[in-house]
């Protein structure tokens, strides 16, 4: 048995060698992008994750603030309050003193004197 390559045959093995190369690069392609677009679905999803995480850390951040805030009027609030009240206090006491003062002398003044 004899196996004859003419011109005919040869071009024939060629183009379907060549049909073979191209089918397999194209598998091979279809696959990557496959891959590809799979990979990107997944970091597209992470990233919408960390955003709304992002989000959500913004928020907590913003509320933190504001009850910071609300901190600093509340102490500077109660700050001024216990400084009247210590005022008031002092106030309260002197005028309680004085008035002792002056019950002590009227109590004593007059008979001390009467006395002598």
């Amino acid at each position: 048995m004899t196996v004859e390559l003419t011109v005919s045959n040869v071009l024939f093995i060629l183009g379907a060698f060549v049909a073979a190369l191209w089918a397999l690069v194209k598998v091979i392609s279809s696959q990557q992008e496959r891959r590809l677009s799979e990979k990107f679905a997944t970091l597209g999803d992470q990233l919408a994750g960390v955003g709304k995480e992002l989000r959500a850390e913004a928020e907590a951040t913003k509320k933190l603030e504001i009850a910071f805030h609300k901190a600093q009027a509340e102490i500077a609030r109660d700050y001024v309050r216990r400084d009247d009240f210590v005022q008031a206090l002092g106030t309260l006491n002197t005028r309680i003193d004085n008035f002792a003062l002056r019950v002590e002398r009227a109590l004593t003044g007059p008979s001390s004197g009467a006395r002598q």
